[in-house]
């Protein structure tokens, strides 16, 4: 078997394309986030590409916290925002639901309803992430594609936290790779993986909007070996449980 690491719209299309293992990098922030609310108890999440899906879920699940962002800040009326460093303080959470939707993450989560398997991974739990896809390749005989989520609606950038992300499960996995961008192979890897977060377009935005220990928490390594996997799609939701 064989990795493709495809970024966007394009790679959730090629993950459905070959029925594939999906493995969704969203390096800032939804891929943390989503980690850390396992590591903090949360025992299922239901992601929704729209806000006004999560709201119109939370009348039908009026338990659930509504986490998530619209451009880098919490939602008017969610009860926390897109925010792992911030999620990771709070207490109290075992054993709740959440309902969650981000800019970017949450939307190419939901378009890879054909793949064999749908994960979510990025520095953070890497090593984890590499284990349990070994196992289901083992199992299923099924390529992987991991797709850096980039931004959405603007499919052509390319987001280097996003391809790090990629990269560090990528080289975990030991399989081929079969497909991936060239600025792979350039030297952009002499840099520390903390300053290529801080130094990324997306990084610099979040650090502008008073957000940098988010950015510098999510440039960590294998913090959590919890692993967020679709477990079945619920409409226009996407439920998740951990792998």
């Amino acid at each position: 078997m064989e990795i493709y690491i495809i970024s966007g719209q394009k790679g959730c299309e090629k993950v459905n394309e070959l029925n594939g293992i999906a493995i969704i990098v969203d390096a800032l922030r939804a891929s943390a986030t989503l980690a850390v609310l396992l590591e903090k108890g949360i025992k299922e999440i239901f992601v929704v590409s729209e806000v006004n899906e999560a709201w119109q879920l939370k009348k039908k699940i009026p338990e659930a916290l509504l986490i998530g962002e619209r451009n880098n800040f919490k939602i008017e009326g969610f009860d926390f925002s897109n925010s792992p460093f911030e999620i990771w303080k709070i207490e109290n959470l075992k054993n709740k639901k959440a309902i969650f939707t981000s800019t970017s993450g949450a939307r190419r989560i939901v378009s890879c309803k054909k793949a064999t398997k749908i994960l979510i991974g990025t520095t953070i739990n890497a090593s984890a992430i590499a284990r349990i896809v070994k196992n289901y390749v083992s199992k299923y005989q099924k390529p992987v594609v991991i797709i850096p989520a980039g931004v959405y609606g603007k499919e052509n950038f390319l987001s280097v936290e996003d391809l790090i992300g990629a990269w560090e499960i990528a080289k975990r996995l030991e399989l081929p790779l079969k497909e991936y961008p060239e600025i792979l192979i350039s030297g952009f890897f002499k840099k520390s993986v903390e300053e290529i977060f801080l130094t990324s377009k997306h990084g610099l935005e979040l650090i502008k909007a008073g957000l940098e220990k988010d950015v510098k928490f999510c440039s960590k390594i294998d913090i959590t070996k919890k692993v967020p996997e679709v477990i079945e799609f619920l409409n226009k939701a996407a439920k998740l449980k951990e792998a």
